[in-house]
């Protein structure tokens, strides 16, 4: 028998104010990681040489002042609302991202959510480099995402009966039609409308809280 819901949520730019990823880049790398944006946004780029050679651009980065730039990130206002309010009904919460997992864990931390699931990218920081890993990369994947959101659809599809999806850019444009329900915003809600995607446009955690669903 299959559970009831499950919430698929990405992280940057969806549950962070920011796209904490690009607001890395644009305070630390050369400003060439533009460039390689607009490629990887436009599909010419994979997410994987996209992050390597963004990152590449990176120098003289120290633990320090890493950990420090989490301190800035601020998620959405009423993002911990909706995480209680899911776990009061019943309805499973997780993150499916194409950034990285440390990003995700040290920005939640802040707000002492460590009890949700994450699917995302790895790096690890030795003496000023990032050594990227993407563990669940599909070789398929038409966009080239280092974190094959639909394959996490496909997964979530074999035990719950209604797959709700929440996304905001680029990496949530294969998902986004495999879904029961779609929240959008930004350039996801862009591509929905484009694409003739059903959505319901959102901007922020509250007017999720607020749809009928969480009213039943």
């Amino acid at each position: 028998m299959k559970n009831d819901t499950i919430f698929v949520c990405d992280f940057d730019g969806t549950i962070t104010k920011k796209d904490t990823i690009n607001d890395f880049l644009d305070r630390f790398a050369d400003k060439k990681w533009i460039e390689v944006e607009e490629g990887w946004v436009a599909g010419r780029i994979s997410t994987c040489d996209a992050m390597r050679s963004q990152f590449s651009m990176i120098k003289g980065m120290t633990l320090e002042v890493f950990d420090r730039f989490f301190e800035t990130v601020e998620i959405d206002d009423y993002f911990e609302k909706f995480y209680e309010l899911c776990k009061e009904k019943g309805y499973k919460v997780v993150i499916v991202s194409d950034g990285f997992e440390y990003f995700i864990r040290r920005v939640l931390a802040k707000y002492s959510i460590n009890d949700i699931e994450i699917y995302s990218n790895y790096f690890d920081f030795n003496d000023g480099n990032f050594i990227m890993d993407f563990p669940y990369k599909n070789n398929n994947c038409k966009r080239g995402a280092g974190t094959c959101k639909c394959s996490f659809i496909e997964k979530f599809r074999e035990k719950y009966e209604k797959i709700i999806y929440i996304g905001d850019g680029a990496s949530d444009f294969c998902p986004s039609s495999k879904a029961d329900f779609l929240f959008a915003k930004k350039k996801l809600l862009e591509y929905c409308k484009e694409n003739n995607i059903p959505y319901v446009k959102y901007s922020d955690f509250n007017e999720v809280i607020n749809h009928d669903m969480f009213k039943e």
